[in-house]
């Protein structure tokens, strides 16, 4: 089960504040309790660009590795997030593309609502109908 949380310039570019905005704690608890209900001991694989909040404020019950405590390069980040059975992202290319990538026929993916603070902008396909908007 991957999980991505992506912080960085979301929270410090005044432009993609502006546009994105962040998911907050609230969307990844549910996101975990969604799963956790769903999957039967679930582990998860954790990747962020802000490895230390991740660590600091999701409470994971399940067993979980923090991925990118491992100085991967980002590609392979992206292909480790594919290899997981299900995933959950946020409103990111990154993540996106390693759910999309992900070929497990039986996956769970669970994304936002909403992609941009102006929903306006956002392309009406940008979820597949499959995947889980929360």
């Amino acid at each position: 089960m991957s999980l991505h949380v992506r912080r960085g310039d979301y929270i410090s570019n005044k432009k993609l504040v502006e546009n994105y905005g962040v998911c907050n704690l609230d969307y990844y608890n549910k996101a975990i309790a969604l799963i956790t209900e769903k999957i039967e001991n679930p582990y998860f694989f954790i990747f962020s660009d802000d490895i230390n909040w991740a660590k600091n404020n999701l409470k994971i019950k399940h067993e979980h590795v923090f991925v990118s405590d491992i100085n991967l390069e980002s590609h392979e980040e992206v292909i480790l997030m594919s290899k997981c059975k299900h995933n959950i992202i946020v409103n990111s290319s990154f993540g996106w593309w390693g759910a999309w990538l992900n070929e497990n026929q039986g996956k769970i993916v669970i994304a936002p609502k909403k992609w941009f603070k102006n929903e306006s902008w956002a392309p009406k396909d940008i979820i597949p109908e499959t995947w889980v908007k929360m």
